[in-house]
């Protein structure tokens, strides 16, 4: 049994509905303070899905045994129940989640978006280098869950120090662990290397294993302030998907929970404004 938040206009819309996935540690939870009211005030059907072993969703004794796999079938269980293609909305792991949907299934999709996703090539390197800058315990602890979640540290790399202590408390008590399967899958490439030679160089793959990205319009958003994958990182995940991401400069990597959510919000919704309007002009 899944928990999923619905926010659903009672009028109906031309709108292809929302379906938001959260990141690692978190639950459906993370995006009901702003983007679910948001979207629905514009007029979109909303949908958030808790993963299978986080937030209401069952399955927390067996969480460890989860892989990114299970995680993609949870999406494509909630997309079944759908009337229409959705949006599919991920956040860091879950944007990891939303690129192997993509290409496992591209003619389900209306449109993917990436908050401060993994990249295609998976966060090894992003890993490395927070190891680097890091007591190497804390490090440990964040990745393999060998110890008791350190609340503390893992809530100064994902919210905001323009928040309150209030404010980071609320959150950070949500927070739980995450499946070490699902992290070790992370390490790894998430996708397929394409044909395409640019894509290659980038993942360090050989260009010949196979086809070139599916082509679901896609928007990749990001921050130069993101403790876990930097303007470097987000302008590769762009170039991957042959898109210019949007790189803000001053957020966290929860953007969904920053002060400034709503600039993030705004320019998800120009892009499904714009994308929309130019299928609809597409038809005539």
């Amino acid at each position: 049994m899944y928990e999923i938040l619905e926010y659903v206009p009672t009028e109906s819309s031309n709108f292809p509905p929302l379906l938001f996935v959260h990141g690692a540690w978190h639950g459906a939870w993370c995006w009901e303070e702003h983007f679910l009211p948001y979207f629905f005030s514009k007029g979109f059907s909303c949908y958030a899905l808790s993963l299978r072993g986080h937030g209401g969703s069952e399955g927390i004794e067996k969480l460890h045994s989860f892989s990114l796999n299970d995680y993609m079938d949870d999406v494509l269980e909630v997309m079944r129940h759908l009337k229409e293609k959705p949006v599919l909305i991920g956040h860091s792991m879950g944007g990891a989640v939303v690129q192997k949907v993509v290409y496992a299934h591209p003619d389900t999709i209306k449109m993917a978006i990436l908050l401060a996703s993994v990249p295609p090539q998976g966060l090894l390197k992003d890993l490395i280098r927070i190891y680097l800058t890091s007591f190497r315990e804390r490090f440990e602890t964040l990745l393999f869950n060998r110890r008791r979640t350190s609340v503390d540290w893992l809530s100064q790399l994902l919210f905001s120090d323009n928040l309150t202590k209030e404010e980071i408390n609320e959150s950070a008590k949500l927070l739980q662990p995450e499946s070490r399967r699902a992290i070790g899958d992370l390490l790894r490439r998430v996708v397929p290397v394409p044909k395409d030679s640019l894509w290659a160089d980038l993942t360090g793959g050989r260009p010949q294993e196979t086809n070139r990205p599916p082509q679901v319009p896609m928007l990749v958003l990001g921050s130069k302030k993101d403790a876990f994958f930097p303007e470097k990182t987000v302008r590769s995940t762009g170039k991957a998907y042959q898109t210019q991401p949007i790189i803000f400069f001053d957020l966290c990597h929860d953007m969904m929970l920053d002060p400034q959510w709503r600039s993030v919000a705004d320019s998800i919704h120009t892009f499904l404004r714009e994308t929309l309007s130019a299928e609809e002009q597409g038809r005539f």
